[in-house]
């Protein structure tokens, strides 16, 4: 369950520039931040006695928490949130990210080849563990279905979407067609079924086995049967969720201990937890940034996530995103995230207009 925190923005000036300045160093540093460590930053004209009555004022409002073992301070979930909502000022790309980013999403095609290359890029680029989520292809329209015979008992389907993805699926079959079958039979379920999702296209033509006329005509009997292969197992469960560069967030100062190293790991492994978070943004527009204590499966790994849906408002394809600490550079991962769920949009729709 995702409950974000409602942070009203009720400190005064003094008191954001301090919260503002302790988050900032204690994401570059991982380390707990003194009053004495902000006095000579000299960025405050005060002495390290009024930034620690600062810093108190922050603690009892819950923004800042005091380690056991330091004598500094370190933001809360809530005093992110407070930074995330009301503080933030986002980096923007540079020109060789953004042309990174657009060369990728441009060369790919496959549905699976673009899945995978977009996770690595996340990851690469942020230097956190990169996600791409798309529920299973199930549930998305169908635009066309066409069948070419590559060999006497292989067959490529290639199936389009609405949404304009392109999915390749070969099929073993131990019926006999022609070519002259195979156009007829990708023409007759695309006049039948276009605007339908996959699930409904197979539960009609199950349907279709019962009736009368499929009892005596042939054709139709390995339309139907050739129909229910090419729309079955289309986009098997692991594949909806691609995790790159886990590896880089063991690196992190907070998980660099071998029971946070393997903690880390085992929850890398929880797709259903974070499969259920990513299902939830699917329904909201634009950037989702979740920290903390936001969620379980955040808040029992000390995790956040920054994520964008890609696809259009009608028919959202899934979910790009970055997890990390919760130490995270939101000012840089945020629109690099938001910069990636356009670019993918864009690529969709492009591919929509033109096989309009």
């Amino acid at each position: 369950m995702v409950q974000k925190l409602e942070i009203h923005d009720d400190l005064d000036s003094r008191a954001r520039e301090v919260l503002r300045e302790i988050i900032l160093q204690h994401i570059a540093s991982g380390e707990a931040i003194s009053s004495r460590t902000l006095a000579k930053c000299g960025r405050f004209h005060l002495s390290p006695a009024s930034l620690r009555n600062v810093m108190a004022d922050l603690e009892d409002l819950g923004y800042l928490q005091q380690p056991h073992t330091s004598a500094g301070r370190v933001p809360t979930d809530r005093g992110y949130r407070f930074f995330i909502d009301h503080m933030m000022n986002a980096t923007r790309l540079s020109e060789e990210e953004r042309h990174s980013i657009d060369d990728q999403v441009n060369h790919a095609s496959q549905i699976e080849e673009v899945l995978q290359l977009t996770s690595k890029l996340l990851s690469t680029l942020s230097d956190q563990v990169g996600v791409v989520f798309m529920p299973t292809l199930l549930q998305f329209t169908v635009r066309s279905i066409d069948f070419i015979l590559v060999a006497e008992s292989k067959i490529i389907c290639v199936i389009v979407g609405s949404n304009g993805v392109v999915v390749n699926k070969v099929l073993e079959t131990r019926l006999t067609f022609t070519r002259d079958e195979l156009e007829k039979i990708g023409r007759y379920i695309t006049a039948e079924f276009s605007g339908l999702t996959l699930d409904a296209i197979r539960r009609r033509l199950i349907r279709m086995t019962e009736a009368e006329r499929a009892l005596h005509d042939d054709m139709l009997k390995k339309t139907i049967a050739l129909g229910i292969e090419a729309v079955n197992d289309v986009a098997p469960v692991e594949h909806d969720l691609y995790v790159e560069g886990a590896s880089s967030i063991f690196l992190k100062p907070e998980y660099a201990d071998a029971n946070s190293m393997r903690r880390t790991f085992l929850a890398l492994q929880e797709k259903e937890k974070l499969i259920e978070i990513l299902e939830q943004f699917l329904s909201e527009d634009g950037l989702q940034i979740l920290i903390g204590s936001e969620s379980d499966f955040t808040q029992v790994h000390n995790f956040s996530i920054v994520a964008r849906r890609y696809g259009n408002q009608a028919a959202p394809l899934g979910m790009v995103g970055i997890i990390g600490p919760m130490r995270m550079e939101y000012a840089r991962v945020a629109p690099l995230v938001d910069y990636l769920g356009r670019a993918l949009s864009s690529k969709i729709e492009e591919e929509q207009e033109r096989k309009q």
